[in-house]
């Protein structure tokens, strides 16, 4: 749906019914979807550009409200909240009244497998680098086989000016599946989101303050880290990562110090500010592979003409890294992802009902195809059936 500037300025619309006057904010688009999908005709565009509904027809069918990008047929006159349909909670009224049953309701395009796979992954994650593996993540053993993540490593190389060969072509393994897959470390594996994906189950989110909410200062964490290791001679940001102090929980010697003590329980409190607060904003691991996605293979791509057409903003609403923008899908254009700090939790791929939000290598140009309306909302189903 194109609009012009001038067709785009918000005016006011004002419907009549029962002799009263209800106003509604309307975008009059140039070519609006609320006309297109109106069973009864109501909805017309007169040559003035204004959209006008014609309450004498309306049946209260709810299509336009799914069709408009800003849900403004359901704004409350009184509040101003655009109210949108919820589906009941999964059990629509509108389905179960419907004289005809020409309304149904079904999952839509949204997949679900990928959601009962990644928690299963994540929690055998956690038990294999909490549990089995000894030590920290930084530096990790099982047997004879040793590892150390990219940050570890630089921090390492830092402090000890040697090249560790082993620890060198075990950090890279992480950085070639990010060049591979993007951030699935952050997204599938690492123990501490894991921990903070649970922790967001359970708290509410009251934002964080503005000089926190910068994806710059884990560059920054990076930094500092490496850079106090080269000039003391030994680790200290790897005695209070929380990635290791959650490693060293358990076992036989798994007492934290009094830093990993204060350090790990503030970390984990960032979440009630914002989900995935630590990965976003301050994970020195998760810059370096930032710096590998950033130039890695595949992308995520999302086709905004669907989200324009229905507004459900589901995949901004589930994204736990917060890198959708929603502007950008009220206005019909897609959003560019930034793969530098995307997860690859897969869940908007995984959570679309409209099937807008796919995987693509980063050389293909076109976003996905534009789906047919799925039967992920309740809507006619025959538009004869409806008396």
């Amino acid at each position: 749906m194109d609009a012009t500037p001038a067709a785009a300025a918000i005016r006011v619309l004002t419907s009549e019914k029962d002799g009263k006057n209800f106003v509604i904010y309307c975008q009059h688009c140039q070519d609006p979807l609320c006309l297109e999908v109106c069973p009864t005709r109501a909805i017309q565009k007169g040559e003035d550009g204004i959209v006008r509904i014609d309450r004498r027809l309306c049946t209260d069918c709810g299509l336009c409200a799914l069709a408009c990008p800003e849900a403004a047929p359901l704004k409350d006159p009184v509040t101003g909240r655009i109210e949108k349909c919820d589906l009941c909670n999964g059990d629509p009224v509108c389905v179960k009244q419907c004289p005809e049953k020409a309304l149904k309701l079904t999952r839509g395009k949204a997949l679900g497998w990928i959601k009962l796979l990644r928690w299963p992954v994540q929690a055998l994650s956690f038990f294999l680098l909490v549990m089995v593996f000894i030590g920290t993540f930084c530096y990790f053993r099982a047997g004879s086989v040793s590892l150390q993540c990219p940050a570890g490593f630089l921090q390492n190389l830092a402090a000890s000016r040697t090249l560790w060969l082993i620890g060198l072509g075990s950090a890279a393994v992480l950085m070639v599946l990010t060049l591979l897959l993007g951030r699935v470390f952050c997204g599938w594996i690492c123990p501490f989101g894991f921990f903070l994906d649970l922790v967001g189950k359970v708290t509410p989110k009251f934002g964080l303050p503005r000089f926190l909410k910068s994806r710059m200062i884990k560059y920054g964490v990076l930094a500092g880290a490496v850079g106090t290791s080269a000039g003391l001679g030994f680790q200290p940001f790897c005695t209070i990562c929380p990635i290791g102090s959650l490693c060293r929980s358990y076992g036989p010697n798994g007492v934290l110090n009094g830093a990993q003590m204060a350090f790990f329980p503030l970390v984990a409190a960032l979440e009630v500010g914002e989900r995935r607060s630590w990965c976003r904003y301050l994970c020195p691991v998760g810059a370096v592979l930032a710096l590998a996605a950033r130039i890695g293979l595949i992308k995520i791509v999302i086709g905004a003409r669907q989200c324009k057409k229905f507004s459900c903003m589901r995949c901004a609403d589930i994204c736990p890294t917060g890198i959708i923008d929603r502007e950008a899908l009220r206005q019909g254009v897609s959003p560019k992802i930034p793969m530098a700090e995307c997860i690859m939790c897969l869940r908007c791929v995984d959570q679309c009902p409209y099937g807008g939000a796919k995987i693509r290598f980063r050389w293909q140009k076109t976003a996905p195809e534009e789906v047919a309306i799925p039967d992920a909302w309740a809507y006619p189903s025959k538009k004869e059936a409806c008396t």
